[in-house]
């Protein structure tokens, strides 16, 4: 057993709560900084995949978690009202799922876990600087007062990192053209509770519903609407009428009327931005970086809070298995090959359905019906949504088929 270190964590999004988490409860001191003035999660909903969940399981919040989520069997996308690609999880394992959730819902049970493992929470500490002496950590937030020294900084505050340079200085931060908006209301019945239902037309039209779980047990269910829209043309479509910005939604999909209604002000409607961030590396002498800090992606196929999760889980084992510069060593040979698998296939298919290259819509509609009906292509489409494709397992954490299967049907 490697002696209790002093671990500082920068943000307290999804990577460094789980972090906190995991740490803590094998006896080290871990401190959490975040410039928020207090607990407040942003974002919209978001899908919890098989991958997520079985580190919350871990955790030991999973079944907290299930409560307050929806269970969804199938995403299905629409096209010109035919079937572009439909995915059922149960085609890649029976009794598989994802689970639409509300962003604070999730941070929320983690930050009660993260309490009662003994991880000191601080908030309203925006964290500008980091200093290495014998890689040894000091952190400096922006009231001048310092932190530590730690012998393990993890970085995990999102896609927009100010402290990344430290690990990897030429880290490529690109930004999308295109965004989304997004809207969280109450699902009023018009959209199945347990399926993602997109509709796409060209590439410019992108449109979603992902029922969304709940606040709190025994309250209504939640629905997230995400609508593409480039960047560029925001501040011009938001000068409109919100009726028009309806209308657009109603010309492809008409079911959305009442669950449309309950939007009555453009302050209603969130404008997300997404960047793709890749680091030469992952980790330097006393440092990580974990989630979107590491490696922000498109959102085309879901996996930011995945990735993120089983970004805290490994980095959590090595360190208990290996002294720290060989844990750090084999965090990142363990998690290398999943990241650039996601990261290559969101890069791949973000212009497909996010773009103003129209003349992909045939090259997308030829290649995701036919793969829709060959068995072997569909169940890597359903695997790379569940998360699970290059899944590095510890030994710890393998299990057999029929135990995962249990696993990854808990309502059982």
């Amino acid at each position: 057993m490697n002696p209790p270190k002093h671990i500082g964590i920068v943000g307290c999004g999804t990577a460094g709560p789980a972090s906190a988490i995991l740490l803590a409860r094998q006896g080290h001191n871990v401190q959490v900084f975040d410039k928020a003035p207090t607990c407040r999660a942003v974002g919209a909903g978001f899908m919890l995949q098989p991958s997520g969940m079985q580190v919350l399981q871990d955790i030991g919040i999973l079944e907290t978690i299930l409560q307050l989520g929806s269970r969804i069997d199938t995403l299905h996308v629409w096209e010109n009202q035919r079937t572009l690609m439909r995915l059922d999880y149960a085609d890649w394992r029976n009794g598989s799922f994802g689970l639409g959730l509300h962003r604070p819902a999730l941070l929320h049970v983690m930050l009660d876990s993260m309490h009662q493992a003994g991880a000191q929470m601080h908030w309203n500490h925006e964290i500008t600087q980091a200093c290495s002496h014998d890689a040894r950590w000091t952190l400096t937030d922006a009231h001048g007062q310092k932190h530590g020294p730690f012998d393990l900084l993890i970085i995990a505050d999102g896609a927009r990192s100010t402290l990344r340079h430290c690990v990897a200085p030429a880290a490529v931060d690109h930004s999308y053209p295109w965004g989304a908006h997004w809207f969280i209301g109450e699902n009023d019945g018009s959209f199945d509770s347990h399926k993602l239902h997109q509709i796409v037309h060209n590439t410019r039209i992108l449109c979603g519903f992902l029922p969304t779980g709940r606040h709190q047990p025994n309250t209504p269910e939640l629905l997230s609407l995400f609508w593409s829209v480039r960047l560029t043309d925001d501040a011009a479509i938001r000068s409109q009428p919100l009726q028009e910005w309806k209308n657009n939604i109603l010309h492809h999909e008409p079911k959305a009327e009442s669950f449309l209604a309950q939007i009555s002000d453009w302050q209603q409607i969130i404008t997300a931005r997404y960047g793709d961030v890749r680091l030469t590396r992952w980790t330097a002498p006393g440092v990580a970086v974990l989630g979107d800090a590491a490696h922000a992606m498109s959102p085309q196929l879901g996996q930011g809070v995945n990735l993120a999760l089983m970004d805290a889980a490994c980095l959590a084992e090595c360190i208990a298995q290996y002294p720290l510069p060989l844990a750090l060593k084999h965090y990142t040979r363990q998690r290398s090959m999943q990241i650039r698998y996601y990261r290559a296939a969101t890069r791949g298919l973000t212009p497909l359905f996010q773009s103003s290259h129209d003349w992909l819509t045939l090259p997308r509609r030829i290649l995701f019906r036919t793969m829709q009906h060959i068995r072997p292509c569909r169940i890597a489409m359903t695997r790379s949504m569940a998360g699970t494709m290059f899944h590095e397992q510890s030994s710890r954490r393998s299990k057999s088929d029929s135990s995962s299967e249990n696993f990854l049907n808990p309502y059982r």
